[in-house]
């Protein structure tokens, strides 16, 4: 055995499993979802206050969303190179309920070309614990000579979540044209840390330890609004939306870093500690510019879409004071940067109408990665961390069934997306040489699966329902 492969998982999921470098991760609304964000000319439920809120004055009724039933079964696979005495598990799996949108729309008595609807989704979400353990005996370190008792301890947790509060309105001048804004509140909490503890009692009963710590959190709120246009004529739709770039309101983060080492050998020993709250935090996402397109059919509906996302310069989200290692001298300051390259997404569906009360959908999606960074494998305290590390490109497979009934509207459906990465990331105990081994020839294969299971419910209200209301409040101010 040899534990330059027990640190291999941590640095590996850390870079790889972080899915905030994409923009089309999340889909909204239930046919929506199914469509796999290919309707941004043509979306017909209450996902239209992020796709296209110019859409909002096409939907005929009153209506309540609830898009928030939705399951995901989570999959990592992982293949390494070289499995001698590999102690991370092949296959790790999650599953748990994942709340998507909650809408509704609603009128005001006088202005019957105006739309109105508010809106709470999840935009990015991830929380992620993994813990590994490993023991041996034998000659595990083959800087220290003979044999030696040998333990070591890897945890890792990354938890981002990002909420957004709308209000959206829409003006529909004619039968054929419509425009809408949708002003968001955007809330992100985005946190990390990674643990290494290894221990050895060798033969000449000497201890030698080493343990490390690193860690970020911030918190962010911030404004941004995307503006829609849509043509409808016969049995062609179209549609047209930007998106600005996030203006911050508020935001504040710490960092936090620890590193203890005996040192092997009689090494120099080493004794780091630092913390720091309340620093000043910014957080930035790109302009962005979509179109869609879909055409009506006999007995069904063709949608296809494309979105945009310009570039963002590397810029600092947080910088922590200098502070100096106690043991060691070393000046160090910690500083979480970001910057993101352009992509273009494309989305493709084709809906299907085998009767008055059900439906069928199929899609395809793009989800490809911005991200510029990656993790820096060869450094135990990185001054330089960035936020946003997964490189890989994401794909979306979608398709499900919509029953029509009398009350409601009722959705069954599935999606699947995918993602492939390699890396070369095995790690062993510090050496006096250096702050890690690193064996360059081994590799792992990363194999993502997200299965999303979707039931949705879409309640018209009935129309004498609203008239009720609509009589008692008219009634209320002529009195």
């Amino acid at each position: 055995m040899r534990c330059k492969y027990l640190f291999l998982l941590l640095f590996l999921v850390q870079s790889a499993i972080a899915q905030d470098a994409h923009y089309w991760t999340e889909q909204y609304g239930t046919r929506s979802m199914l469509l796999s964000n290919s309707i941004f000319g043509s979306v017909q439920d209450l996902g239209a206050v992020f796709y296209n809120p110019a859409r909002l004055s096409l939907i005929e009724e009153n209506a309540f969303l609830i898009s928030g039933k939705v399951y995901q079964l989570n999959t990592y696979n992982f293949k390494t190179s070289s499995d001698n005495g590999r102690s991370s598990p092949q296959t790790q799996s999650s599953f748990g309920g994942v709340p998507s949108l909650l809408a509704g729309t609603y009128r005001i008595n006088g202005w019957d070309k105006h739309s109105f609807a508010y809106s709470f989704l999840s935009r990015r979400r991830m929380d992620l614990t993994l813990t590994e353990s490993t023991s041996a005996y034998g000659n595990v370190l083959p800087e220290i000579p003979g044999e030696e008792y040998f333990s070591g301890d890897v945890g890792l947790n990354k938890k981002f979540n990002e909420e957004w509060l709308g209000l959206s309105w829409a003006f529909q001048p004619n039968d054929h044209f419509s425009i809408g804004v949708s002003n968001f509140v955007t809330i992100r909490k985005q946190s990390a840390f990674d643990r290494l503890i290894a221990q050895a009692y060798t033969e000449a009963q000497d201890v030698e330890t080493y343990n490390n710590l690193n860690s970020y959190n911030y918190s962010h709120v911030g404004l941004l609004w995307k503006i829609g246009l849509a043509w409808e004529k016969e049995s062609w739709m179209w549609g047209l939306t930007l998106t600005t770039p996030t203006v911050t309101l508020s935001g504040d983060g710490a960092f936090k870093y620890d590193r203890v080492y005996t040192g092997i050998n009689d090494g120099q020993p080493i004794y780091e500690q630092y913390s720091e709250n309340k620093i000043s935090a910014i957080y930035k996402t790109p302009f962005s510019i979509a179109a869609g397109v879909g055409v009506n059919l006999k007995k069904g509906s063709i949608h296809a879409s494309g979105e945009y996302f310009g570039a963002i310069d590397e810029y600092t989200l947080m910088t922590g004071s200098v502070f100096t290692g106690q043991s060691t001298g070393n000046d160090y300051q910690a500083s979480l940067i970001d910057e993101l390259n352009a992509v273009f997404n494309f989305g493709l569906g084709y809906h299907y109408i085998f009767n008055e009360r059900f439906n069928a959908y199929v899609s395809f999606s793009t989800d490809y990665s911005a991200a510029v960074g990656n993790i820096d494998a060869n450094a135990n305290f990185t001054e330089q961390v960035y936020a946003s590390t997964f490189n890989s490109n994401i794909y979306h497979y979608g398709g499900g069934v919509v029953m029509n009934l009398k009350r409601a509207n009722i959705t069954f459906g599935a999606t699947l997306s995918t993602a492939t990465y390699q890396m070369d990331r095995p790690l062993g105990f510090p050496s006096d040489t250096g702050p890690s081994l690193r064996q360059s020839e081994a590799t792992t294969d990363i194999n993502w699966r997200r299965w999303r299971f979707i039931v949705g419910v879409s309640i018209p209200f009935l129309n004498d329902w609203v008239k009720k209301w609509e009589d008692k409040l008219q009634g209320e101010k002529s009195n």
